[in-house]
């Protein structure tokens, strides 16, 4: 059955003009947007918006969901000191991970999400991580994280590269097309400080190999990318660059600690960035160099990160965090207006991701994943300044439906996919019986 979309209002290219908005769906894809009225089939199911916002379902670049659970456990900690205190907290089961991980989709279909870049980070629960966002109903790019070198005190490798590689190899032959094609998955050395040459090289052979992107940390913190000079006696990204990650399908994240052959090198390769700005400024990672990167051409998308670090979990917040940090990091008020840091959280997410061409804009032939923002709001008033109102003034409490593939997941502010009230209910008791080390 296809499904209409009908009398809904969204942003026109080029201009992001405000105009009438109707959405035909056929499957998973959307054959026609047309501002004219579609006549409804009776081979049609009529979803009538009555003159809500409808938008391109946000894209996450960059998650840990399983995170979900550590929220408030890591507050008033600088990111080495993050990073030490997360090694000495006990793992979780199985029950644990799989629930933390399903709040985690929950909170991101609640605030608009539909696409996340999943680094699962649970040891070798990874997969644990992955079923729970195919059973979330939300498209998803996943990764299991390697690594082969200690990083700091108390994180002892538990693999070699050989193993690393093996491991992420494996992950990709269990999950790529899974959940009716909506789980994809790239390779994901975690990061240089956990990792080495041999495993860095070995993930861009077996990425080429696959036909896959490459997913991975990146100069987030001070210390830490001062260690690649000690190691290496040059800069992370130049290591990178010569271990050939670096690259069109390529996704860099955080990007802080950069010098400017770092900022050039990414520009040249065509790598992308992740910002996300909750993480980077409640942990103290440092000031994101976005303006630089953006002004040299790089393609910069946005990630809410793990709620363990960000405390948060709402990509319109962190789209408006974004366009702030900009306007102050350069004492420039007109950096990152509305229409480019919209752009980030959509088709830029998109193309950092490896979905270019399926996601994050409506138009026939891509993926009918929709996100729709309950509107006339008294913070949205009005069309000629909405998109502007939508960045700096809108929160994920103001979606009102989104489509994945086409299925409502949520539907006038009701889950129709999940059980919101039972996982709630389960991930409570669950943590209540947590208790952390610190």
């Amino acid at each position: 059955m296809k499904i209409l979309l009908r009398n809904g209002i969204g942003f026109w290219y080029p201009d992001y003009s405000v105009k009438p908005i109707n959405i035909l769906i056929n499957g998973d894809t959307i054959i026609q947007v047309s501002q004219e009225q579609i006549e409804a089939g009776s081979d049609m199911q009529v979803f009538e918006l009555h003159g809500k916002l409808v938008l391109p379902g946000f894209v996450d670049g960059h998650t840990h969901l399983a995170q979900s659970f550590g929220r408030g456990i890591y507050d008033n900690l600088h990111l080495t000191e993050w990073l030490l205190a997360r090694s000495w907290d006990k793992p979780m089961n199985e029950e644990e991970v799989y629930t933390a991980s399903l709040i985690g989709a929950l909170e991101a279909v609640r605030s608009g999400t539909t696409t996340v870049a999943e680094m699962t980070t649970v040891g070798g629960l990874g997969d644990i991580v992955i079923q729970a966002i195919a059973d979330s109903g939300l498209r998803a790019v996943v990764c299991t994280p390697m690594g082969d070198y200690q990083e700091g005190q108390n994180r002892p490798p538990k693999m070699n590269s050989s193993d690393c590689l093996e491991a992420m190899c494996q992950t990709f032959k269990r999950w790529q097309g899974a959940a009716d094609g909506r789980i994809s998955v790239r390779i994901s050395p975690v990061g240089l400080p956990a990792c080495t040459e041999e495993l860095m090289h070995g993930s861009r052979e077996l990425a080429n190999e696959l036909g896959v992107g490459i997913h991975t940390h990146c100069c987030e913190g001070e210390t830490e990318t001062a260690n690649s000079y000690e190691r290496f006696g040059i800069s992370e990204v130049e290591v990178l660059e010569r271990c050939g990650v670096l690259g069109p399908d390529a996704q860099l994240v955080h990007c802080i600690w950069l010098n400017e052959r770092d900022k050039q090198l990414i520009a040249e390769t065509g790598s992308h960035v992740i910002t996300c700005p909750s993480t980077n400024t409640k942990v103290t990672d440092g000031m994101p160099p976005m303006p630089d990167l953006y002004k040299l051409g790089v393609n910069i998308g946005i990630g809410c990160d793990g709620e363990a670090s960000s405390g948060s979990y709402d990509m319109l917040q962190e789209a408006r965090l974004v366009s702030l940090l900009g306007k102050v990091s350069t004492m420039d008020a007109a950096m990152f207006p509305a229409e480019v840091t919209y752009e980030m959280m959509t088709v830029n997410g998109s193309r950092a991701i490896g979905l270019e061409g399926q996601v994050g804009v409506l138009e026939p032939g891509r993926k009918a994943d929709v996100t729709v923002i309950d509107y006339p709001r008294v913070h949205l008033i009005d069309e000629r300044r909405l998109l502007s109102n939508l960045i700096y003034s809108a929160t994920g409490g103001d979606v009102d439906s989104v489509f994945v593939g086409g299925k409502p997941l949520i539907w006038r502010r009701e889950m129709t996919h999940l059980d919101e009230e039972a996982i709630t209910a389960n991930a409570l008791e669950l943590m209540r019986k947590v208790k952390p080390n610190r």
